[in-house]
């Protein structure tokens, strides 16, 4: 009996970390979802405050799903809506920004 108590505990353990992850998963898309809405509420705009907001999303286009298919449909329906005027508004990023973005921007890999 103490062995299956040990591995009761162990068991409870494995679910508690699970849950815990989960929760982390979810409470991280939430945020994604929130930077997302803030992007498409500017189509063809690109605000003081969006660049920062386009880089933190980068930093999760590795994510488990569905946060990876949040960040790439957000950054191609952000190409689609800024590649037009993007020579003069791609002057509104750093440097940095930019080398972050633009792989992000330019692989059709991420759109698809």
């Amino acid at each position: 009996r103490e062995e299956e108590s040990e591995d009761g505990e162990e068991k409870e353990e494995g679910e508690e970390e699970a849950a815990s992850r989960l929760q982390g998963e979810r409470l991280r898309h939430a945020g994604v979802l929130g930077l997302a809405a803030l992007v498409q509420a500017n189509p063809y705009e690109v605000p003081s405050w969006m660049p920062e907001v386009l880089v933190q999303l980068a930093n999760h286009v590795l994510d488990p799903e569905p946060i990876r298919h949040t960040v790439r449909k957000t950054f191609g329906e952000f190409w689609r809506t800024h590649q037009d005027a993007w020579p003069m508004l791609k002057s509104c990023f750093s440097e940095e920004q930019l080398l972050t973005l633009t792989n992000l921007l330019v692989s059709p890999t991420y759109f698809s």
